[in-house]
């Protein structure tokens, strides 16, 4: 299985929410303003299509897309492994530096 892209995955997730709600990057960029988050349409694409933007911006486009939850599990690769499987995937918990 090839490496899972993380930021790819991000940026389909929150693209897939702007869908659903039928707005533009622009439109985002006009609520996210609204709620004095100072972004653009430029901004908002940019981010969206690299992928690496931080939790706090996708909480404020949450709120500004009046959504409340998100379920992560629609971009993940099927088999992948999640939660109490990863206890026993090889990680050596023992020597996490402390």
């Amino acid at each position: 299985m090839p490496p899972f892209e993380w930021s790819e995955a991000s940026s389909r997730l929150l693209k897939a929410e702007l869908v659903r709600e039928k707005l533009t990057f622009a439109q985002l960029a006009q609520r996210l303003k609204a709620l004095g988050v100072q972004e653009t349409e430029a901004s908002v694409k940019n981010k969206l299509f690299r992928g690496t933007f931080s939790a706090t911006f996708l909480m404020q486009c949450m709120a500004a897309m009046g959504r409340e939850t998100l379920h992560v599990g629609s971009v993940f690769p099927e088999g992948m492994p999640r939660g109490p499987a990863l206890d026993s995937a090889g990680v050596d918990s023992t020597s996490a530096p402390e």
